[in-house]
């Protein structure tokens, strides 16, 4: 198995038990859920909140749960449930009751800053190279797919990410290489799923 495969076996058992910690519940405080994941995952009981905190931006960005703020506190909201058939994340839709307009927080607010202004800066970026007499307007949507792909390949391994940057969009090649290194995967992975969910 390679280093990359067995990453993502590690970061899958991660995940699987930060979502057995949400337990019955479809939202749980962060405080809780981080409380509760190291007292139910002897694996990881050590795990130091800035790591478990990267955990979580990761299953956001590869649509596991969301952020959102209950009453003035962060929160997540699991998205998928666990397929204990073959012990993986599989995307079921989880039915919830809406919550009214006026009390939903704006998406905006809870994902991190760096992210979002890198998101607009990435999809600017792609237009230009890509597209430099078009209007963003009428190619945003062929944007959003090609950063849904990015996203998928980078969910791979950094050098995926790069293979299908070469193939489909080579002149963003040493931005991307860029940011890899000064921002990092998990900034990079959030931006994308940001383009790719049009928060931007």
């Amino acid at each position: 198995m390679t280093e990359a495969a067995e990453r993502d076996v590690r970061d899958m058992e991660i995940y699987s038990d930060i979502l057995r910690a949400f337990g019955w519940a479809i939202v749980e405080f962060e405080d809780t859920l981080y409380r509760k994941y190291l007292m139910m995952s002897s694996r990881h009981s050590l795990t130091p909140r800035e790591e478990f905190n990267r955990h979580l931006l990761r299953m956001h960005a590869r649509g596991y749960i969301s952020p959102l703020k209950l009453h003035g506190h962060k929160a997540w909201k699991k998205l998928v449930v666990e397929d204990r058939s073959d012990d993986s994340l599989v995307g079921r839709k989880i039915e919830t009751v809406p919550e009214a307009p006026e009390k939903k927080p704006p998406h905006r607010r809870y994902v991190v800053s760096d992210s979002m202004i890198l998101a607009d800066d990435i999809l600017r970026m792609m237009k230009t190279k890509m597209y430099p007499e078009r209007d963003i307007e009428l190619v945003r949507d062929i944007l959003r797919q090609h950063a849904s792909e990015m996203r998928r390949a980078l969910c791979k391994s950094p050098e995926s990410l790069l293979r299908y940057v070469d193939a489909h969009v080579p002149s963003l090649r040493k931005t991307i290489e860029t940011i890899l290194r000064s921002k990092g995967e998990d900034v990079l992975m959030l931006s994308l799923r940001l383009i790719e969910t049009r928060a931007v």
